[in-house]
């Protein structure tokens, strides 16, 4: 029960397949994780490094083309310039020439202007007031310093309403004097023309920035070109700002951007290029996820070459070893492994074959041992082992035939002891049965004397309760007696009530009378009146009469009911008579009743007495009788039990007499 119990306990657990699998296919994606992580970051840092080129390449173009710009406009201004110098014009004709140069150029569409020393100003469409001193502007005293343009401050443009740079540069006489100083507007949606054609990745670009004022001077979005650096909301261009003032150009990060900072040569302005590095690493997203898709596919496709190896290579012998093994511990020990192999699963198969031949050895010798026992649960103890046993079937064959020599020995007395006591039981059973059969006939003698004393007992019986029914019935006759008497006096009262009740109807009846006879005459007088009133009592009189008859009536009545009550009255006083005589004979009744209810109950109590006699005779009877039967009882249960103990002696002999004995064995010796 053990054993089968903690067999019911096991339960079948994850196959070394799947471990084996598991193990293969966790280290392989742990490995295929650490290549991710390892590619991941290399592309990462290449990708990184790929936008820092760019930004660097962008900006450089951009500085490029700006500087290109910058001097396409300058050498257009120095030129127009170079020709009022070369001309000599005077103000009329400098005047036509301004007019001239206005639109020619996208870049200063009001055309060249010019201010002289001598407080003069020519314009193409600017007209000074009287108070207007251009000397004293920036752009003029900037000029005065350098013999080729620059550009200066960013400013609002008092005509157009846009944001301007001005440009200027001395202007001199032909023989090199100093006249004044040529200038230009530049508009700055020339140079956000420029850099809004410049695109990093997708939501990336660059803008300008003039260094003296902060002033964003280019800009894709045009409603952000001249506003102040730092005083726009977003941190990337107060970070700028920071870096610009702090004097630091490169390649900078601020939170998720990247930034490139260099200045555009000739000027004060800077050039800075942006580019959201989640959007330079993008790309590396989309390559994870075709790398992850990849990947899973591909561990997927190990998953399964893994388990098909797996379980060709060492679930297919361990399944045939485990098989083997349960059938084994099934009680089937003639089992063979077929799987060869020279690994470990080969040898361990080898060894398990060796196993399974021992247990052949073992098969042959748990056979004949059932044998040998089938033959002893037979009744031959006369057997012998054949086969040579090894290892502990040893010690099972030195136990079988220490069991056959103590139960020859065993079988031998126990077929001595057999017969002695069968012939014991015998003398017994015979002596049994003749006490038995004396005490049954004592036992009815008994029987009979007691039917004889019953029957006397039942007649005094019988006698005693006929004697107690006539008591009693005496005493009802008498109770009877007694309760007619009393109803008897009862109905006297009654009659009499009955009687004094008429005397006082009959008193009624007489008033009943005096009342007609006074009502009679009261109609009377009524008619009398009424005759006397005449035609006027004529109702009255009506009314007397029908009193009158009433009254009459009344009498009438009242000499019926008297009549009846008479009668009522002498038949209550006959009848009171005839109770009267009826108690008396009912008392005398009753007392006769008396007497014999005494007698009755003296025999009654002499019958009782002869009852308690005769019981206690048969009583004594049945005691003698009870003895003689428990001894007959006794003597047939001895008998009995006699003739069993000589049966199961004989059963005894007989079933040792079937087992067959080794020759020599003890069988002793009867008497």
């Amino acid at each position: 029960m053990e054993r089968g119990k903690e067999k019911g306990e096991i339960r079948r657990g994850w196959g070394i397949t799947g471990k084996l699998a598991s193990s293969i296919v966790v280290s392989v994606m742990i490995a295929v994780a650490i290549l991710f992580g390892v590619v991941y970051f290399q592309m990462s840092h290449a990708l990184l490094e790929k936008s820092e080129d760019l930004l660097a390449t962008t900006t450089d173009r951009t500085i490029q083309e700006t500087r290109a710009w910058m001097n396409n406009t300058l050498t257009m201004l120095e030129t127009q310039r170079d020709t009022m110098e070369y001309e000599d014009m005077d103000v009329p004709a400098m005047m036509a020439y301004v007019r001239h140069t206005a639109n020619q150029n996208a870049a200063y569409p009001a055309g060249i202007y010019a201010a002289l020393t001598n407080g003069s100003f020519c314009h193409a469409s600017f007209v000074p007031g009287p108070d207007y001193d251009p000397t004293v502007k920036s752009w003029y005293q900037d000029g005065l310093q350098s013999e080729q343009f620059i550009l200066g401050d960013v400013y609002v443009d008092e005509d157009t309403g846009t944001y301007v740079v001005g440009a200027s540069g001395v202007l001199r006489t032909k023989s090199g004097e100093v006249r004044g100083v040529a200038a230009a507007d530049v508009s700055l949606d020339s140079i956000s023309t420029i850099v809004s054609q410049v695109r990093v990745e997708d939501t990336g670009g660059i803008f300008l920035v003039d260094t003296r004022t902060d002033t964003i001077i280019g800009h894709r979005d045009r409603e952000i070109t001249g506003q102040r650096l730092n005083g726009l909301s977003d941190g990337m261009y107060a970070y700028a700002s920071g870096q610009i003032r702090a004097g630091r150009t490169g390649l900078s990060l601020y939170e998720n951007t990247y930034l490139q900072i260099e200045k555009v040569p000739g000027s004060d302005w800077m050039a800075v290029a942006y580019v959201s590095r989640g959007e330079v690493l993008e790309e590396l997203g989309q390559l994870t996820g075709n790398m992850l898709l990849v990947a899973a596919l591909a561990i997927l496709v190990l998953i399964l070459l893994v388990v098909i190896q797996v379980r060709r290579v060492i679930g297919r012998p361990v399944k045939e070893l485990s098989l083997v093994a349960t059938r084994i511990a099934g009680g089937e020990l003639d089992q063979e492994i077929h799987y060869r192999s020279r690994d470990e699963l080969g040898v361990l198969a080898h060894n398990f074959n060796q196993v399974t031949l021992r247990l052949r050895d073992y098969v042959i010798y748990i056979k004949e041992i059932s044998e040998k026992l089938r033959e002893i649960a037979a009744g031959n103890l006369a057997f012998t082992l054949e086969n040579q046993y090894t290892g502990e079937f040893e010690k099972i064959k030195i136990a079988l035939d220490e069991i056959s020599s103590s139960m020859n020995d065993t079988m031998g007395q126990l077929h001595t002891a057999s017969r002695d006591v069968a012939a014991g039981a015998e003398l017994v059973a015979n002596g049994a049965a003749a006490l038995s059969q004396g005490s049954t006939e004592q036992a009815a003698e008994v029987d009979v004397l007691a039917g004889h004393i019953g029957s006397v007992s039942d007649s005094v019986h019988k006698v005693a309760e006929g004697a107690q029914e006539a008591s009693r019935i005496s005493q009802e006759v008498k109770a009877g007696l007694l309760t007619s008497n009393d109803k008897m006096q009862n109905m006297t009262v009654v009659i009499q009530q009955i009687s004094d009740k008429s005397s006082e109807i009959h008193k009624i009846v007489k008033t009943i009378e005096d009342i007609a006879f006074q009502t009679n005459i009261l109609a009377l007088n009524a008619a009398v009146e009424a005759a006397r009133a005449g035609s006027a009592g004529k109702g009255f009189a009506v009314v007397a009469d029908e009193v009158r008859n009433l009254a009459n009536k009344s009498d009438e009545a009242a000499k019926a009911t008297k009549d009846l009550i008479e009668s009522s009255i002498a038949a209550v006083s006959e009848g009171s008579d005839v109770v009267s005589k009826v108690t008396e004979a009912l008392e005398r009744t009753s007392e006769s009743a008396g007497g014999v209810t005494a007698k009755m109950s003296i025999v009654v109590e002499e019958a009782e007495s002869q009852t308690v006699s005769i019981s206690q005779i048969t009583e004594g009877i049945d005691q003698i009788s009870g003895v003689v039967q428990n001894n007959s009882a006794t003597s047939e249960q001895s008998a009995a039990a006699s003739e069993e103990l000589s049966s199961q002696a004989s059963l005894l002999k007989g079933l040792v007499a079937s087992f067959r004995l080794k020759q020599g064995a003890n069988m002793g010796s009867s008497f």
